[in-house]
């Protein structure tokens, strides 16, 4: 899990510019404010495809919507390029893993099953792999529900459906820590896992969803939670 506001304005910044200078091509007076303005419309509509439907768009849907907003006429080859870019911009601007993790999921691994459920939102799969990678985790996991790769976001149960056909394991073997209550608790609960709710990085919103079976503020909370032998 990570500290997803850390890194934010070096991947804000890349993709800015490149969509500044994209804009700039067909209309020259284009400032950053229209850009950022057609930005909060596009995000606007994504979000709401993720709230209402439970799945997660990608980098191209967000700048069709995009496109749509700006009336631009964007060729194939520039609109792959702005994907691009969009994509990999979590690697430009890592965010910080939270403090812990990197035992955690080093002790963890030789003892129980690790997987991921991911919703990915501009960052596909391959890219969150390739930042696990970076930092010596992604061996330790041994399945990954990603949302561009499954088509179904948490709270889906179709999300936590994928790593038990996996695993060949049932749900009251299954424990899920996210930080969530609307989608990482409420998908656990309803899939029939033990739901771990992680506080180290958000507040407890308890407003937002069911309430989980514990609350860790850190790792070692989440491994006491866990009480693996």
């Amino acid at each position: 899990m990570v500290v997803a506001k850390t890194g934010g304005e070096a991947r804000r910044r890349a993709r800015t510019d490149h969509l500044l200078a994209l804009v700039q091509r067909y209309r020259r007076d284009a400032t950053e404010d229209l850009v950022a303005d057609a930005r909060r419309s596009a995000h606007a509509r994504f979000d709401a495809v993720w709230k209402a439907e439970h799945r997660t768009l990608g980098a191209d849907d967000l700048l069709r919507f995009l496109w749509d907003e700006l009336v631009l006429p964007v060729s194939d080859a520039e609109h792959a390029e702005t994907v691009r870019v969009y994509e990999e911009g979590l690697l430009i601007g890592p965010p910080d893993l939270t403090p812990g993790l990197v035992d955690f999921v080093q002790d963890m691994a030789g003892r129980v099953r690790l997987g991921i459920i991911s919703d990915t939102m501009f960052s596909p799969g391959r890219v969150i792999r390739r930042l696990l990678d970076r930092h010596g985790l992604l061996a330790a996991f041994g399945t990954f529900a990603f949302s561009d790769e499954t088509g179904c976001a948490k709270p889906d149960p179709r999300a936590f459906a994928t790593i038990l056909d996996e695993t060949e394991a049932a749900p009251s073997q299954a424990s899920h820590v996210g930080d969530l209550r609307r989608t990482d608790v409420a998908g656990a609960i309803d899939a029939g896992w033990t739901a771990i709710q992680y506080t180290g990085v958000h507040v407890d919103d308890a407003a937002n969803g069911p309430a989980p079976h514990a609350v860790a503020p850190d790792w070692d909370a989440v491994a006491a939670a866990l009480d693996v032998p």
